[in-house]
């Protein structure tokens, strides 16, 4: 059965994306994909999706939707959703009937949202993925009349799924700690530069998009070595320091190569962190070794095939608390 979705309001960003392109950073293709790869693999687990399928992902504001056909959805963000005029949970799946409008509204925090439907987006997939990435017209973003189509998907037990809010990720604060590995080209900075670029406060600016993100603050000194180096890769998280000594974080369609010194890395656990600060949300960086950056990211990705596990009614949550403390434990089910 063809499944369809016809979008009768569309914000100024809204494009489909997955988990993004690989193996073509050697020919200049960018990755692409989830800007915040932790909340759309969640909007996934909800409707019963692998965590990289294809969904939709939206800028500050999201679609109003009319379904041409039943479909399970779920929305992940902090924001206001409706389906025929009625108040609706986000981070909960529910069934939508032939002819039902869904009416997202503006993120209440963070800056992208994401839309998933069981069965993924269906799409051409371009360079293995079905990722936008407009600069180089692979997809581009979506408009007012677009109708897509979806993957089948048989829809038992997909429906009425909830992620608790002590799973939920957390992007209200106005600053928050960024860890990186610092590096490769630490040559080119003075330790008084690295000190600044560590100890100091930086402001995410308007000019930043998916490319990315521009940061504010004071300047980062450069040893006699200077801002240039020979081109070398980039990859999402890289820091970039060009002459004017303001931070540029490279976020999902950096460019493949750059001739700016790199003072560090934000690890991948923290990158979703980054991308859904605000223009004008403070950041501050922490250094840590690699092998602490490889620990934080088997933590992160264990924890996610609990909460997948948990959604798909295979494991249980129980909330304990240890003094102060409070935390979720998950256990199988009998």
């Amino acid at each position: 059965m063809k499944v369809l979705i016809e979008l009768l309001r569309v914000p100024s960003l809204l494009t489909v994306q997955d988990s993004g392109r690989t193996g073509y950073r050697k020919l200049g293709v960018p990755m692409s994909g989830f800007m915040d790869d932790v909340s759309a693999r969640l909007a996934n687990y909800l409707v019963g999706n692998p965590g990289n399928a294809s969904l939709l992902e939206f800028l500050l504001t999201g679609p109003t939707i009319k379904f041409n056909a039943s479909a399970v959805f779920a929305v992940a963000g902090d924001v206001e959703v409706r389906l025929n005029g009625v108040p609706v949970e986000p981070w909960t799946s529910y069934w939508a009937k032939r002819g039902d409008i869904l009416e997202v509204g503006a993120l209440r925090s963070g800056l992208y949202g994401y839309i998933a439907f069981a069965g993924g987006i269906k799409c051409e997939k371009l360079l293995g993925s079905c990722s936008t990435y407009a600069r180089a017209n692979l997809g581009r973003p979506l408009k007012a009349g677009d109708k897509l189509s979806l993957g089948y998907a048989i829809l038992t037990e997909r429906e009425g799924r909830y992620l608790p809010p002590e799973l939920r990720p957390d992007y209200s604060p106005s600053e928050r700690e960024i860890r990186v590995v610092l590096g490769p080209n630490l040559e080119h900075f003075t330790g008084r530069g690295v000190e600044t670029f560590l100890s100091e406060a930086y402001t995410v600016t308007p000019e930043s998009d998916r490319m990315g993100y521009r940061l504010d603050g004071p300047e980062i000194e450069h040893s006699e070595r200077g801002a240039g180096i020979v081109t070398e890769p980039l990859l999402p998280g890289t820091v970039q320091v060009p002459a004017n000594g303001k931070p540029i974080v490279m976020m999902r369609d950096a460019q493949t190569t750059g001739g700016y010194a790199k003072i560090a890395t934000v690890i991948s656990a923290d990158l979703h962190l980054l991308a859904q600060s605000r223009p004008g949300t403070k950041v501050k960086f922490k250094a840590i070794t690699v092998e602490e950056a490889q620990r934080i990211l088997r933590e992160r990705e264990k924890l996610m095939r609990q909460v997948e596990l948990f959604l798909e009614g295979k494991l249980k949550a129980y909330k304990m608390k240890i003094g102060e403390r409070e935390f979720l434990t998950f256990v199988e089910t009998p």
